[in-house]
This record gives C-alpha cells, structure tokens and sequence, in this order.
C-alpha cells in the first residue's frame, strides 16, 4: 500500500504496472512474481496471447475511465473478471486483479 500510494505519475494502464504490482504483492512468496506464465491453464487465454489480450484489457479499461462509461464499482467488476479470465500469472491472478 505505501508504494502505491507514493505512485503521483504511475499510468495503471500498463504492463509494466500490472507486473510490477503483482511483483509488488508476491515477490517475497514467488520468485517469477511479475512475469507472465508460459504454460497453459485450465483458465485464461493461451500463454502467447498474455500480452495482447492484457493490452486490448488496458486500453478498455483507460477508455472506460477517461469517458466514464461505468459505475466505478461495475467498471471495478469488469476490470477484474476479464483480468482473471487472462491469467496473466501462475497464480495470485485474483488476488492481484
């Protein structure tokens, strides 16, 4: 919470921020926190589509703020399901989404 609180000019809308968030929360647990799977699950899109499906996300998602297309609570329920539906990560998806 303190490094995300110290973020004045951080653009959430950016791979390097989902990673280095989800690294933020689980590096001390995983080594590979903040890097994307490479190997398929029973949930999410396939490990070569991680990038591009997470990008289409982000972009939707900026869209979704910068022309108040949601409720922010219905905005926060769309981000999350479509960021654990990716699965960018091994684990800690939903926690981290």
């Amino acid at each position: 919470m303190k490094w995300l609180m110290r973020q004045k000019k951080a653009d959430p809308f950016t791979e390097q921020f989902v990673c280095e968030l989800h690294k933020r929360l689980f590096g001390q647990v995983w080594d590979w926190a903040g890097s994307f799977r490479k190997t398929g699950k029973n949930i999410g899109c396939d490990a070569i589509q991680i990038g591009i499906e997470l990008r289409n996300l982000l972009d939707d998602a900026r869209y979704w703020v910068e022309h108040d297309t949601y409720p922010a609570k219905e905005l926060a329920a769309r981000f999350h399901h479509r960021l654990v539906a990716i699965h960018p990560f091994p684990n800690g998806n939903g926690r981290h989404s």
